[in-house]
């Protein structure tokens, strides 16, 4: 077996004391160990003189746990626990403790005023919603709290899915649902991210507002009411499905045409080509401390090579188009692609200057 400090090791599960700890720090770093180190004095402190049936833990060990257990699945955890058992809380008061109806997220249902406690309790006025999907084993459970039967596909009323669909008492209703209904092959979620004031350097963690299954080939029309102001929006009424790029998508998308072998883009009278950015490279009039860039930064096998679009649109090799006669076509290019990269992408860049930024240059240009 490989001796890196990242391969677990064949004996981990027998691994205790110090030895744990000094694979944790090796294979999660000294502040992970640190802070498991930390939980586990405190909860020996509180737990010193009681049996263990009877552990207590404070609010944040329990949503420490809770943190490791949602995002480390359950065999990660009970293994860290077989190390720490008296600083972290059992599976099942895990369970018991997710089954509370605050934390308890039922299919299809909507958490709009969870949500509001939430902006409230951070002081943010304002959010922006995402809706993604991601495959799901297909298999039907039966959700005690509702009394009603998870896993097949939701039905949609104008987009909108309905809460607690599938309950029923009947085996017969139940087997003519398994004989004529698809079930989920995909978990669609509705993600809320606040957005903090400029004055806060904080991210706040996203809030899920709903999840539900779904299949590819839903066929749901819904209606758009949009503003008549809004006349940059050319949308129909009645859409049938709309499709909006996530922000890394979307300038990798301008790389990537840019690396086609076979696309071929003009700006009135010059060439757009990746041939320019090649000639820079390997000119030797040129160093990599004038461009920064490599031959491997312009390779398309890598499709989303953020941090190529980045090297691609510095400052230094927009400099070097630009002074060339003709490669100002590619510099249009790449500006435009370093500007979309500021409007979409750059965390530092203002929310009232993001919907200007873009098309603005666009019309200077």
């Amino acid at each position: 077996m490989d001796n890196r400090d990242d391969v677990i090791p064949h004996n981990l599960l027998a691994l205790k004391g110090d030895e744990f700890f000094k694979w944790v720090k090796q294979f999660g770093g000294e502040m992970l160990c640190e802070i498991l180190k930390i939980q586990l004095m405190d909860s020996v402190e509180i737990n010193l003189n009681k049996s263990p049936n009877n552990y207590r833990y404070s609010k944040s060990i329990e949503q420490f746990a809770l943190s490791s257990y949602t995002l480390g699945g359950k065999m990660t955890y009970q293994f860290v626990r077989l190390n720490l058992s008296p600083a972290l809380p059992s599976v099942q008061t895990l369970n018991k403790l997710l089954s509370n109806d605050d934390l308890k997220i039922n299919e299809a249902q909507f958490h709009f005023d969870k949500l509001q406690e939430y902006l409230n309790q951070i002081k943010v006025n304002y959010a922006f919603g995402a809706e993604d999907c991601t495959g799901v084993i297909r298999r039907i459970n039966y959700d005690q709290t509702t009394n009603s039967f998870v896993g097949f596909i939701t039905p949609l009323v104008n987009g909108i899915p309905i809460y607690k669909y599938y309950p029923t008492n009947s085996f017969d209703k139940l087997e003519s649902w398994f004989s004529s209904t698809e079930k989920s092959s995909l978990l669609n979620i509705l993600m809320i991210q606040p957005l903090p004031s400029p004055n806060n350097s904080t991210i706040p963690s996203a809030f899920l507002l709903s999840g539900y299954g779904v299949i590819n080939t839903v066929k749901t029309l819904f209606d758009l009411t949009i503003s008549v102001k809004w006349s940059c929006l050319y949308l129909k009424p009645k859409q049938l499905l709309l499709f909006f790029q996530d922000p890394i998508h979307l300038v990798t998308k301008w790389r990537n045409r840019l690396l086609s072998s076979t696309a071929q883009l003009r700006f009135g009278q010059q060439y757009i080509s990746i041939e320019h950015l090649i000639d820079i490279i390997e000119n030797s009039s040129y160093c990599k401390l004038d461009h920064g860039l490599t031959r491997s930064d312009l390779s398309p096998k890598d499709r989303q090579n953020f941090s190529s679009c980045v090297k691609i649109t510095s400052d230094d090799m927009l400099s070097i188009l630009a002074a060339g006669d003709d490669t100002y076509g590619t510099f249009v290019y790449l500006y435009l692609l370093k500007k979309s990269i500021s409007a979409y992408v750059e965390k530092t860049t203002k929310i009232n200057e993001r919907k200007w930024i873009h098309f603005w240059d666009r019309i200077e240009n």
